[in-house]
């Protein structure tokens, strides 16, 4: 699977558009106000304010006037909507939240609130309110878009091809839903689809950054890493801001142990998506290797806030407790990472090395041995691949002689 189509990487962020509901018009004079009308007030204020990009005074009007009036689900809204400006994520989702309770069926507000949290990693919490946002006829096709995007996260294939179609129904030249359904079905083994959408995407968007990734991770597979780095630089070239691309480059350096390299492009992207949970744990791994043990954990610490389901994260940390002779937490994250990476030789043997330290001979060596087979099932699958090329290269092995 490509790493872009994966877990916490937020796949193909965008700038989206929230909706700020309108609140009744302003009263004449402050002073002479009745309760609503004074929230009122305050609300055209923070409207305003906000229309003119003064994100502070127009959040300090929308809490004066929730003071007035605590039960106005625009005014939270449009709170919410500022906090998201902001990037403070917490505070906009909770901001939502109060708005979806007061009126739970508004199509705007849950989009509103599925976009939040979907930002914010969240996606199981994300996907029924993108469902509800569907019904909003301006935010539609973002809202189906959300949904495949979050469904690819989560891994239910099915409906992310589903979600993504109708996307691309809706929005036929959007490069962003046709590099995803590249992904997509390149993962439920449908390359005839997958190859159609990327000509489509090349056709559409020769210039594109997500061509540039697209391409980069195509070499990146066919592990021709030079031509790989340049179509992630040519994509950072083409669209600086854009999230994933500096990650892509600094993941290709971690991955060809060039860590002095790798760190700028992971800060980077951390810059553009705090939430970006692998830039935090290839950025402790690397901070581990370089002897920094209280720089690597706290990244690694911080990487699984933000996706406790980052088996990678766990077995640095397991391994790191490991050698700090932390046994007992070493051992809860190395189990945890055996359980989320069970195809890995890494997390069985440091799990067998850490139960063995411990006096648990029996079961460490069980972990062993099973990282012991996984390494032999590696063997076999690659000679077998050389054998394979081999026979379609025309080489044969030495015949059986006769007497």
């Amino acid at each position: 699977m490509g790493w872009a189509a994966r877990g916490d990487r937020r796949s193909q962020r965008a700038r989206w558009l929230l909706v700020v509901l309108l609140v009744s018009s302003p009263p004449f004079l402050h002073s002479t106000l009745r309760a609503d009308e004074r929230a009122e007030y305050h609300f055209q204020r923070a409207q305003k304010f906000a229309q003119q990009g003064k994100l502070e005074d127009a959040e300090r009007e929308y809490r004066q006037g929730l003071k007035v009036a605590p039960t106005a689900p625009q005014a939270y809204n449009n709170l919410g909507v500022i906090y998201y400006q902001k990037q403070d994520m917490a505070r906009a989702i909770d901001t939502f939240k109060r708005a979806h309770r007061l009126l739970p069926g508004d199509a705007e507000i849950n989009f509103n609130l599925g976009l939040a949290l979907y930002q914010s990693g969240d996606c199981n919490a994300a996907l029924p309110h993108l469902a509800a946002g569907v019904a909003s006829a301006k935010n539609a096709p973002d809202a189906r878009y959300l949904l495949g995007a979050c469904s690819v996260e989560l891994r239910q294939w099915s409906r992310a091809v589903a979600e993504l179609e109708l996307a691309r129904r809706e929005r036929p030249d959007s490069a962003e839903v046709l590099f995803l359904l590249v992904n997509t079905y390149r993962e439920i083994k449908q390359p005839g689809k997958a190859q159609e959408a990327a000509a489509q995407l090349l056709e559409r968007h020769p210039d594109s950054h997500l061509v540039h990734l697209l391409l980069g991770e195509a070499y990146d597979s066919a592990e021709q890493g030079e031509k790989a780095e340049q179509e992630f630089k040519q994509a950072i070239a083409a669209s600086p801001q854009a999230p994933l691309l500096h990650f892509a480059l600094g993941y290709l350096y971690w991955r060809w142990k060039r860590y002095d390299d790798a760190v700028a492009p992971l800060e980077r992207e951390l810059e553009l998506n705090p939430h970006c949970a692998t830039c935090h744990a290839y950025l402790g791994d690397i901070a581990l290797k370089r002897g920094d043990t209280g720089e690597g954990v706290k990244k690694l610490l911080e990487a699984l806030r933000l996706d406790p389901s980052l088996g990678d994260a766990h077995l640095g940390l397991g391994r790191a407790y490991a050698k700090s002779d932390r046994t007992n937490e070493a051992i809860a994250h190395l189990r945890k990472a055996v359980e989320l990476l069970p195809d890995l030789v890494e997390p069985h043997f440091w799990l067998g090395k850490t139960l063995i330290q411990v006096g648990r001979g029996e079961e460490g060596q069980k972990e062993l041995a099973i990282a012991d087979q996984i390494n032999a099932a590696k063997r076999q699958k690659a000679a077998e691949g050389l054998r394979r090329a081999a026979a379609k290269a025309g080489i044969e092995g030495p015949a059986p002689s006769s007497k």
